[in-house]
């Protein structure tokens, strides 16, 4: 009978190790993505190149902080916080949307769409809001509060991925905040 004990508590012991580590490699981590620098007010900086008439969209800037290429396609931007699914991140061009480690994504928030997988389907209000990066679930990946911006004065992080914020009267978009 001791012997009977021992074989089932071995058994279990083995079934919850593999289901330990069968959860461990199908849970994916959250990309290390971070909202790093964005642009609400702006008349001058940054011609959009697909526009002939050279409009100076809004822009937001998505930094990759971690070591593997992470795509934004399929992934959500909100403003509000209660509806983390707003506007989707077309899947249908991974070559566009894909962000190498360490590197940086521009996209234009001026609420056409139907230019491309980079044209968000919102503008950036100048008088302050939140902004959030949700993956398909509705996770959370990274936001942020910010408050009445400056014309073409960019606000970021004051160095990649940091918690600190800072106004650039020289914005960065698509390059380092360092």
């Amino acid at each position: 009978m001791a012997g009977s004990v021992n074989k089932f508590g071995l058994i279990a012991l083995v079934l919850i190790i593999a289901v330990g580590v069968t959860l461990f490699f199908l849970q994916k981590e959250v990309p290390k993505l971070y909202i790093n620098e964005f642009m609400a007010s702006n008349s001058a900086c940054c011609p959009d190149i697909f526009d002939k008439e050279s409009e100076s969209d809004d822009w937001i800037e998505i930094y990759n902080a971690g070591s593997v290429p992470e795509d934004i396609g399929g992934m959500y931007f909100s403003q509000n916080e209660e509806k983390p699914l707003e506007f989707l991140v077309p899947k249908t061009n991974p070559e566009l949307t894909t962000i190498p480690p360490g590197g940086f994504l521009l996209l234009r928030a001026n609420g056409n769409p139907g230019k491309g997988v980079l044209f968000l389907d919102f503008k950036l209000d100048p008088d302050g809001e939140f902004i959030g990066l949700y993956d398909k679930n509705g996770r959370t990946i990274d936001s942020y509060e910010f408050k009445a911006q400056k014309v073409n004065i960019s606000f970021g992080r004051a160095s990649d991925g940091d918690t600190s914020w800072k106004e650039f009267d020289v914005p960065t978009p698509g390059k380092s905040n360092n």
